[in-house]
């Protein structure tokens, strides 16, 4: 979800934007923490200007902080002072002015919204819209917070593959981390071993933080988009293969 529009939602799913609606419903009916996490995230980076992970980390929002419309004289100063007059000038526009505006521009799109903002300018006015600056802060609240959160996992789940004795002991190697995911490899017949293990403890690196279950799931071939090897090619592979590390295999595996 991660704050898709009801229209952005149907489009993706190529269904009606009514059907799209009630699957949002239907999501905040089941799982009510949902819509919660939502508000409190965004409360969050309205009042801190960011949003934390599990781990702590800060994700700078410092738009939402930023009030909707913005208005300012185009050449510094309204067009009625008296430049001459140095006890009267402003270099702000004046409430009046701005509650004028802001009640012409709420509830207000597109070519409407444009006019408006054309017309303040011709009195010397310019108008900041920071909707969209505010529009995208607000969609990456909560992807940050559980995207950022995955990576926070990963990090500790390398920590603990990098120091677990029995993957040394088969030959187990990472290569990469890309987001949420490990890319590694390790000799073919120790395949399954090691998917099996590094299934484990990837889904218990976090059992100190978040007391709850995760599920991870391992794919084997021989490249990253490679055809996926069966559970039952892994296990022939176990028995028929020696347990030594095959360096010319890896080396056409890659």
């Amino acid at each position: 979800m991660y704050g898709r529009s009801d229209e952005s939602v149907a489009e993706q799913l190529n269904c009606d934007v009514s059907e799209a609606k009630q699957l949002k419903t239907n999501l905040y009916s089941r799982f009510p923490e949902i819509e919660k996490f939502e508000k409190s995230s965004l409360d969050m980076a309205k009042e801190l200007g960011y949003v934390t992970t599990v781990c702590g980390r800060k994700r700078r929002l410092p738009e939402l902080q930023l009030p909707p419309y913005e208005f300012k004289w185009t050449n510094g100063t309204s067009p009625e002072e008296d430049l001459l007059d140095f006890s009267s000038q402003q270099d702000t526009v004046d409430r009046d002015t701005q509650e004028f505006y802001l009640r012409k521009l709420s509830n207000v799109r597109g070519k409407k919204k444009f006019k408006i903002i054309e017309d303040a300018k011709k009195r010397g006015i310019t108008i900041i819209d920071n909707g969209g600056k505010i529009g995208d802060a607000t969609r990456q609240c909560v992807n940050a917070r559980i995207q950022g959160s995955a990576a926070d996992l990963t990090k500790l789940a390398m920590i603990k593959l990098n120091n677990h004795d029995e993957l040394k002991q088969l030959g187990f190697r990472m290569l990469i981390p890309v987001h949420d995911e490990i890319i590694a490899e390790c000799p073919e017949g120790n395949a399954k071993k090691c998917a099996d293990l590094l299934a484990r403890v990837m889904s218990e690196a976090a059992e100190d933080i978040l007391h709850m279950p995760f599920s991870c799931d391992v794919e084997c071939s021989y490249a990253w988009y490679g055809e996926s090897i069966t559970g039952e090619q892994l296990k022939e592979k176990e028995v028929n293969t020696s347990h030594g590390l095959d360096v010319e295999k890896l080396r056409e595996a890659k």
